[in-house]
């Protein structure tokens, strides 16, 4: 355990809420960061670190408590396809390097998160959800121990699994994943076409909510939580959650949604009315909350008033 981490330690064992910040990716497509053709923002430290250190730095401004290293689109899964497969140790690395900056310039004691998913190029024009090819577990198997290792040997205090919600792909991440000396943080995401009905996986809807929640719970992670997922939805999703796990609760939705490759920022949360939702998802019990795409440093300031 890292001294950052053992901050945060320190903040559950006295049930005060951590602040995780929010949409790294979408934040520098705001800024202006180019999101490149199927690797989404997977480039952006080569192409601008200097506005990657600057997100983060406006995030740390903002309250957050853990920083999130910009490597959820930068596996071997999103660069590899782009011919890019050479720069995939330099790229993550440069990912970390910025984080790590960003801590050191504001002398502040966030904790850094790194990043990944099981998320495959994306298919210009389609909506996320929509995008499913098959993958070999070998070859996810390959990608995700190289992820790992280097978070293992560059400075990250925890591994944060995000938007976990294709069973296939998980289970070799959760695999992997375990091996690390690194606290492990995982992020389901799901969805529900009416308040009536029961949450199904984001990606697929024949899969429920809770059938990858118990997938979850049968690893040892420090927190299971819900993300980039409708803020209408989270209540509901860390009740299931909490049915199956007893470790902390996370939660921190998405606004707006994604048309490969920008995010459409239509109809985005007030941030006081997020912290509204938020003081709702305490009462349930939930210790870490931020935001994902589509919220910004104005969101996680309205969330550090939970502190």
């Amino acid at each position: 355990m890292t001294n950052y981490y053992a901050e945060l330690i320190k903040k559950r064992e006295q049930l005060l809420p951590i602040i995780l910040d929010s949409g790294v990716s979408t934040e520098l497509e705001r800024k202006g960061a180019i999101m490149r053709n199927g690797q989404w923002s997977g480039c952006v430290a080569i192409d601008d670190y200097k506005k990657l250190v600057e997100t983060h730095i406006a995030y740390i401004n903002a309250g957050a408590d853990i920083i999130t290293v910009n490597s959820y689109a930068s596996s071997r899964l999103m660069l590899g396809p782009a011919g890019l497969g050479d720069e995939v140790q330099r790229i993550n690395r440069l990912n970390i390097s910025a984080a790590v900056e960003a801590r050191e310039k504001t002398g502040a004691k966030v904790s850094i998160a790194g990043s990944i998913s099981h998320v495959l190029p994306f298919a210009d024009g389609v909506e996320g959800a929509k995008q499913q090819p098959v993958i070999l577990t070998e070859e996810l198997t390959n990608c995700y121990k190289e992820m790992i290792s280097i978070f293992d040997n560059e400075g990250v205090d925890l591994i944060l699994l995000e938007m976990m919600s294709i069973p296939v792909r998980m289970t070799p991440l959760f695999d992997c994943a375990s091996q690390s000396s690194l606290p492990i943080w995982c992020g389901l995401s799901a969805k529900r076409e009416t308040p009536s009905v029961q949450l199904t996986s984001w990606h697929d809807t024949t899969v429920s909510f809770r059938d990858i929640v118990i997938q979850a719970c049968q690893y040892d992670f420090d927190a299971i939580g819900i993300m980039h997922t409708s803020v209408d939805a989270i209540e509901a999703a860390l009740v299931e959650i909490k049915n199956h796990f007893s470790g902390m609760l996370m939660a921190y939705p998405d606004s707006g949604y994604f048309v490969a490759p920008n995010w459409q920022f239509e109809d985005i949360i007030e941030p006081q009315v997020l912290l509204e939702y938020a003081k709702g998802w305490r009462e349930n019990g939930c210790l870490i909350f931020g935001g994902c795409c589509g919220l910004g440093p104005e969101h996680t300031a309205a969330l550090s008033e939970l502190k």
